[in-house]
C-alpha cells in the first residue's frame, strides 16, 4: 500500500513538472517571438546606408550644408547584432567552402591540377582568415569596440562599430590594414557603424 502511494506520488510530481516546463517553454518562445520582432522592427528602422573613407575625407575638407547633414545621418545596422551575425555567417560558409574544396583534394579522381588549384585556394583562404583575424584584434587593441574585416580580390573594406570616425582613427585604421593586407589605400574602404 506504502509502495502504491509512493509510486502514484511521483507520478503526480512528474506530471505537474512536465507542466511547469511546458508552460516555461510556452513563454520563453512568445518572448523569443517577441524580441525579434522588435529586434527586426528596429533594424528596418535603423537601416541606412554606410559611410565611406571618402565620406569622412569629404567632412575634414570642411565640406558644409547637404553633405554635413548626409554625414549625420549615414550609418549603418545596430552593431552587435551585425558582427555577432556576419562572423557567424562567414564562419558558415568559409566551413561550407574548405568541405567542398577538400572533398575535390581527397578525391583519388580527381586530376593532378584540379587539386593542386584546390590545394591553393585552400591556403588562400587560410591565409585572408589569418589576416582578417590579425586586423581586427589589432583594431580591437587600438581601442575600437568591434570590427570586421572583408577582403576581396581588389580590396579591403573594415567596418568599425563607431558611429563617426576622426582623422586620426581613420589614419590609424590605414595604417594597421596597408600593414597587414598589403593593400594600398585607394583600395581599403572604412566603414563607421551606428551603435
Amino acid at each position: 500500500m506504502f509502495i502504491l502511494k509512493r509510486k502514484n506520488l511521483v507520478l503526480g510530481m512528474l506530471v505537474v513538472l512536465l507542466v511547469i516546463t511546458g508552460y516555461l517553454n510556452f513563454r520563453y518562445n512568445q518572448n523569443m517571438l517577441n524580441d525579434n520582432a522588435n529586434s527586426e522592427l528596429m533594424n528596418n528602422e535603423d537601416r541606412k546606408p554606410a559611410v565611406t573613407i571618402k565620406d569622412v575625407a569629404n567632412e575634414d575638407n570642411g565640406v558644409s550644408g547637404d553633405n554635413a547633414g548626409q554625414s549625420d545621418a549615414i550609418s549603418t545596422t545596430s552593431s552587435m547584432g551585425f558582427f555577432v551575425e556576419y562572423r557567424f555567417d562567414r564562419e558558415n560558409k568559409r566551413k561550407e567552402e574548405i568541405e567542398y574544396i577538400r572533398e575535390i583534394v581527397d578525391n583519388p579522381n580527381s586530376e593532378i591540377e584540379m587539386k593542386n588549384e584546390a590545394q591553393t585556394q585552400l591556403l588562400e583562404i587560410t591565409d585572408t582568415m589569418e589576416k582578417e583575424l590579425t586586423i581586427e584584434g589589432l583594431l580591437k587593441a587600438k581601442g575600437f569596440n568591434d570590427s570586421i574585416v572583408i577582403f576581396n580580390q581588389d580590396y579591403v573594406s573594415v567596418i568599425v562599430e563607431k558611429d563617426e570616425l576622426a582623422p586620426e582613427e581613420v589614419a590609424q585604421i590605414l595604417d594597421i590594414v596597408k600593414r597587414e593586407s598589403g593593400k594600398t589605400a585607394e583600395n581599403i574602404k572604412i566603414i563607421p557603424t551606428s551603435q
